[in-house]
């Protein structure tokens, strides 16, 4: 099962990208955080081995990043205790080592949300 994204944003006074656009220039490789706000477009339905099998389809409503490096690296932890709590990580083969994809999620220390 999957989802899909629709492939365009909301204008740029409206999504927020605009605000970090010279970050993205300069770092295109570097990871930013943001807040996205999404909805569901459409539902399509496929036949699967004769199953019926849904695929939502979102749209982006909203992005906004967040420029604050400690907002942000707090926005990284919480994210990664989402993450954790809906996928648990594996069990480390060596020790301090977390195999999971995204893995520049557990880099950052620091705080919870409050």
């Amino acid at each position: 099962m999957g989802t899909k994204i629709k492939g365009t944003l909301p204008p740029w006074e409206v999504n927020g990208l605009g605000q970090i656009r010279e970050q993205l220039l300069e770092n295109p490789e570097g990871q930013h955080v943001a807040i996205v706000v999404l909805d569901c477009v459409s539902i399509k339905h496929d036949v699967v081995e004769g199953d019926l099998i849904p695929t939502p389809t979102i749209r982006l409503l909203r992005i906004e990043p967040e420029t604050d490096p400690d907002a942000a690296a707090r926005l990284l932890a919480w994210a990664k205790k989402l993450t954790d709590s809906r996928i648990p990580p594996p069990a480390p083969t060596l020790p301090g080592m977390d195999l999971r994809d995204g893995a520049g999620l557990h880099a950052v220390g620091g705080g919870q949300r409050g």
